[in-house]
């Protein structure tokens, strides 16, 4: 895809968001079917390899895959750039993502190593992703008078914690978690991208990586989404 098709994509995410915010009726339905169009997208070895070249000048805190969504041949795609590229604009490392309902292409072979920073459960990660398919549309009724994401920040460890192998991948998909407590209204609910290093029929790695953000809201670091910036100035 050329920039401008991923700017065109991008927009076009934006201007049904920007509808349905508005009062659009129809909107809902159209960001609904397009929610449930896929089940995860794959990340393989390369790209998480490409990205360690691309941030290894980049203090660690700020090591991030920034996830862009967007609508291209009528697809939910996801579009990951690392923060790097992203923040000075150089959009010649973009990898696109179909959201699928194909099954990926992982199978169990060990039980990962617990690292020291401890990722969520594999229970934890299954129920995020059971609410998001649940409850999906209850929390985008919610999203009216807020902000409705553009994009997930993932701090590129999730990535690069799993420690693949050469020609081995990961599954991301999306879960929608409360952080803060239990039993809460599903408008305090936020939606994330979970990663998992392997997956099978009836069981998965027994860690999930999860410590991805939603934007908007923005904070004082907008200036490093420039991509969203770009697309939002393509006319």
């Amino acid at each position: 895809m050329t920039i401008e098709d991923i700017y065109h994509a991008l927009r076009k995410w934006k201007t049904l968001i920007d509808a349905y915010m508005s009062g659009n009726k129809d909107s809902k339905s159209e960001i609904m079917k397009y929610l449930n169009q896929g089940t995860h997208f794959s990340v393989d070895e390369s790209d998480i390899e490409e990205w360690k070249k691309l941030l290894k000048d980049t203090e660690d805190e700020r090591k991030a895959i920034h996830a862009y969504v967007g609508i291209d041949e009528d697809q939910l795609k996801f579009f990951l750039i690392d923060s790097c590229s992203d923040l000075y604009a150089d959009f010649e490392h973009i990898f696109v993502k179909q959201f699928s309902h194909r099954s990926p292409d992982i199978t169990i072979e060990k039980v990962p190593i617990v690292t020291s920073y401890p990722p969520i459960s594999s229970e934890s990660a299954i129920s995020r992703n059971f609410t998001f398919n649940m409850y999906c549309s209850d929390w985008v009724d919610a999203q009216k008078g807020g902000d409705f994401f553009q994009l997930i920040k993932i701090p590129f460890s999730d990535y690069d914690k799993l420690d693949l192998k050469k020609g081995e991948s990961c599954v991301c998909f999306l879960g929608l978690t409360n952080k803060v407590l239990n039993n809460t209204p599903i408008s305090d609910y936020h939606i994330e991208i979970i990663t998992v290093k392997d997956i099978g029929i009836g069981q998965m790695s027994q860690f999930a990586e999860d410590y991805s953000t939603p934007r908007p809201p923005f904070t004082n670091d907008s200036i490093e989404y420039q991509l969203l910036q770009k697309s939002n100035a393509y006319i």
